[in-house]
């Protein structure tokens, strides 16, 4: 199961999801909004959940997989 914590201060990213801990850490200074926030959340479940399948892939596959679920209203409208 994966872990989430948030962090006031720290890094320019907005989130990062360590697969060897299935930890997740987000850095709430880099959001504007509750939007913004939430995205962050869920981006970053969303590498949890590709890394539970087993799949290998490297970074930027698993960010466009990600980004086309993340846009998939608009891509089937």
């Amino acid at each position: 199961m994966v872990t989430s914590d948030f962090r006031v201060f720290g890094e320019v990213d907005r989130g990062n999801y360590f697969p060897e801990t299935d930890r997740i850490i987000i850095f709430l200074s880099s959001h504007e909004t509750l939007d913004d926030l939430i995205s962050t959340i869920t981006h970053e479940h969303l590498h949890y959940c590709i890394n539970q399948t087993g799949e290998i892939m490297d970074d930027d596959q698993e960010e466009r997989i990600i980004y086309i679920m993340s846009w998939a209203d608009e891509y089937l409208a």
